[in-house]
């Protein structure tokens, strides 16, 4: 198996796409391409922001093409510069809904939609000392509620909200370090909640993979060996698989049966190189790794960690969307992939 790279595109964020609509975006400005045409949408920002916006290397060091857009069944959901705005479904009305006090902006794919109306995120960010918020919407991004906090004593940020359309809960993954990486289960108003883990580095994830009868995660942990871990939905317990090469912040399992992974570029002792590793499994037991990447030389942390990131939506092997942080060549740029033999 190896990764064919169809078309690179001049993206530094692909959202979301299926056979419906391709969402994207460079800085400030949102693109939307669906059976009507294309749009562009401007995000507002401060001017001298604006001013060092015009430059890739300045908005890596200051976080200004971070972004999340999910489209729900009332328009688009949009995380930007600590705001949470809607988007009318025709592009024309954007709001100001809510403005974020624990973190600029979720992780990407780390939001649960559960059926366009119903999302749920969590604040990432570093840590406050009213502790990480669980924000739930039933309006599809109009308005938004605080469900659940957790305090700062416990956990350092909130890593992904999750839906588990098997047992029909809402889990949540925490770090990051000793003690503070845990898995919550719980109902859509967290009235029952189920706390998994001891807190150590083995409960570290962001993207789970749910299957009928297991829960799988991999760790995207800098500071320990990485493993694939699969968690048993009877028992709840967990069982140590293959190891990685670095920490897999991002994962996404395609349409067609086949299981996505990317290592990281961090620093810490879970590093086995420098690179950035692509893997690829069609039953989650056997990962092939078919494709390696290097971060570029700019300082790691200060001018982001190097990343490579899948977007949202139904796609298959035969066509799916990538993009890179901090990545040798590939930098702030997207691109169309396939699965080939």
């Amino acid at each position: 198996m190896k990764l064919v790279i169809q078309e690179i595109i001049d993206q530094e964020i692909i959202h979301y796409a299926d056979k419906d609509q391709l969402i994207s975006s460079k800085f400030n400005r949102i693109k939307i391409i669906d059976k009507h045409g294309g749009k562009t949408i401007k995000m507002p920002i401060a001017s001298p922001y604006f001013l060092f916006g015009q430059f890739r290397l300045f908005r890596r060091f200051m976080r200004l093409d971070k972004m999340c857009v999910i489209p729900s069944a009332t328009g688009y959901v949009i995380f930007w510069q600590g705001i949470v705005y809607h988007l009318s479904r025709d592009c024309s009305k954007l709001i100001d809904v809510m403005h974020m006090t624990g973190c600029r902006n979720p992780l990407h794919n780390t939001v649960a939609n559960i059926n366009g109306y119903e999302l749920f995120f969590g604040e990432y960010g570093r840590p406050n000392p009213a502790g990480k918020s669980i924000y739930r919407t039933l309006d599809g991004g109009l308005s938004w509620e605080k469900v659940f906090n957790i305090p700062n004593d416990k956990i350092r940020h909130i890593h992904s909200v999750n839906w588990d359309h098997y047992e029909e809960k809402i889990w949540v993954f925490t770090g990051d370090f000793e003690g503070q990486s845990f898995i919550l289960s719980a109902d859509k108003d967290f009235k029952n909640i189920e706390w998994i883990g001891d807190g150590t580095q083995c409960y570290r994830a962001i993207n789970p993979f749910f299957e009928k009868d297991s829960i799988h995660w991999i760790m995207d942990s800098p500071l320990k060996e990485v493993h694939h871990i699969k968690l048993d939905r009877q028992t709840r317990e967990i069982e140590i698989k293959k190891t990685f090469p670095g920490p897999v912040w991002y994962s996404k399992k395609l349409d067609d049966g086949y299981y996505l992974a990317a290592t990281a570029q961090e620093n810490g002792p879970s590093h086995q190189d420098k690179y950035l590793h692509f893997f690829v499994s069609k039953d989650l037991e056997q990962w092939e790794d078919i494709a390696q990447f290097k971060s570029d030389r700019m300082p790691k942390g200060l001018f982001k960690f190097g990343v490579i990131t899948f977007a949202d939506g139904e796609q298959d092997s035969n066509g799916f969307y990538i993009f890179y942080e901090a990545v040798k060549q590939f930098d702030g740029k997207s691109c169309l992939c396939q699965l080939a033999k």
